[in-house]
């Protein structure tokens, strides 16, 4: 884990509290900080992503279409454009915010502990996984999504489970529900 790279603590209603670097953010217990996961949309299906096998957390498991955590002087939506380059080499189009919320994992002697925002968009369907963060990608509709969590749940990494979770409780899943359910 790159300890150069600075994160924002946040307390649990996202009020900045200090920076810290990764490492110490994801040790142990871990230090709450701001992250985002981002669900990306084509044709009524959900982009998923298997972390890469390399990953120190939660690797070789089924998570969001992309994930990362917002630097010093950036906003969610900078850092989720900036991010869907970097790992998909995408630009969503009109991402928008659906849902906030904190939680903890622990996974062997790391940790998550955030304070996360979901923020859903479309995009036209290219892209070009970076093979140093994803093995493997696949569209799924959403009911598809909840029957494979529901039967494989060790399967997907917990902040997609809360952020889906989330997500089909709030209206904003209706509009991307359409073609293939």
């Amino acid at each position: 884990m790159p300890a150069e790279e600075i994160l924002i603590r946040v307390d649990d209603k996202d009020n900045q509290v200090g920076t810290d670097t990764r490492e110490n953010c994801h040790l142990g217990r871990g230090l709450r900080h701001r992250a985002y996961v981002v669900f990306l949309f084509h044709g009524g299906r959900l982009l998923l992503q298997r972390r890469s096998r390399e990953k120190l957390l939660w690797p070789g498991y089924w998570d969001v279409s992309y994930t990362s955590h917002v630097y010093p002087g950036e906003t969610y939506f900078e850092a989720a454009l900036r991010r869907g380059v970097q790992e998909l080499g995408v630009k969503p189009r009109k991402l928008e915010e659906v849902l906030a919320f904190t939680y903890e994992a622990p996974f062997g002697r790391y940790s998550e502990n955030e304070y996360c925002k979901l923020l859903v968009g479309e995009f036209d369907g290219s892209y070009t996984p970076n093979p140093a963060e994803i093995s493997e990608t696949k569209f799924m509709t959403l009911e598809g999504l909840r029957k494979e969590i529901r039967r494989e749940v060790a399967l997907h990494t917990p902040w997609l489970r809360l952020a889906f979770e989330g997500f089909l409780k709030d209206e904003a899943s209706r509009k991307y529900a359409g073609a293939g359910d």
